[in-house]
């Protein structure tokens, strides 16, 4: 039987093993699956282990991900195997801490059309993340490396974990925020931790941050704020609104003043929309759309459309309520 065949034959017995859960021998077949040669095999068990949450299985996940270490761009490509190991380690609640500092050291690059790629950066943020639920001691430090990877998805894998940290990754965060990220949704993670750890400390220095003179991080400084529904969040956008002079940062501002929630939130976004140009238009009927579900706001909003691109306007919006 060919190689592919074995692969195709483990899956479906894999596949048939998922429909008939919780099957009596399912560790054991989990355990025989795990010791596959095949990282999709194994990624696979690895993830139906997760939901069995047999620590029987532990024994046999960690010796799959060891085995894959070895010539890893070989035999796990694209870290599927290790990355998914890791994840059901840390499903069952007691990840092995080597395993999870060795994954949070793994570079993997591979051959790509026109160069190479390392496709460990989501094994490392995985691995960050489950040494910070094992309470480890040293954990700030490996993340402020990480906060510095070369790749993004290591990187916003570091600030997730950062917020996970508590109060104490305060001050790390703040300084990528300050620095930036060539990945936006780096600074923007940043932006929410600070929120969601320390939301009354962090709310003047979020708030200062939505600035015409840094446009590449004011944006998500105002999403950060209004997801944090912070009582005095639609205020401060509000008054944000007002002092800029800049049409896409007013653009920008509404959606998270939308997302305030805040009482006096859709009479506003009424308002723009019924003065709008069709870009600010636009933008304006997509904060409007958080509250399709609220009974007559379609009418009102259809009521608001004027000027000269009305005809465009309620398109959008049609497709925005839809």
């Amino acid at each position: 039987m060919s190689r592919s065949n074995s692969v195709d034959r483990q899956l479906e017995e894999l596949d048939a093993l998922a429909a008939s859960l919780p099957a009596p021998d399912a560790t054991a077949q989990l355990r025989r699956h795990l010791g596959s040669r095949s990282n999709v095999v194994v990624a696979r068990a690895a993830r139906l282990a997760a939901s069995v949450a047999d620590r029987e299985l532990e024994s046999a996940l960690v010796a799959a991900f060891r085995r894959f270490m070895t010539d890893a761009a070989k035999t796990d490509r694209g870290c599927l195997g290790k990355l998914a190991i890791v994840e059901a380690l840390r499903a069952l609640g007691d990840a092995d801490p080597d395993v999870l500092r060795a994954g949070l050291r793994h570079v993997q690059p591979e051959p790509t059309w026109g160069g190479q790629a390392d496709t460990a950066a989501p094994l490392r943020a995985a691995c960050a993340l489950g040494l910070v639920e094992a309470g480890d001691a040293e954990i700030l430090d490996d993340l402020a490396v990480l906060l510095a990877d070369p790749e993004a998805d290591a990187r916003l894998g570091a600030a997730r974990a950062l917020a996970a940290c508590g109060p104490l990754a305060t001050p790390l965060l703040r300084f990528k925020a300050l620095s930036g990220d060539a990945q936006p949704l780096v600074t923007a993670e940043c932006l929410g931790g600070l929120m969601s750890i320390a939301p009354e400390e962090s709310f003047d220095f979020v708030a200062d941050l939505i600035d015409p003179a840094r446009p590449e991080v004011a944006p998500h400084a105002a999403m950060a704020l209004a997801e944090s529904h912070a009582p005095e969040a639609f205020a401060l956008l509000m008054r944000k609104w007002e002092e800029a002079f800049l049409p896409e940062l007013r653009r920008e501002l509404l959606l998270p003043i939308g997302l305030t929630r805040h009482q006096d939130a859709p009479d506003f976004l009424l308002g723009v929309l019924a003065a709008a140009d069709l870009a600010t238009g636009t933008a304006a009927i997509a904060a409007l759309a958080i509250y399709k579900g609220d009974p007559g706001m379609a009418e009102r909003a259809r009521a608001a459309v004027g000027g000269r691109h009305r005809d465009r306007l309620l398109s959008v919006l049609e497709q925005a309520f839809r």
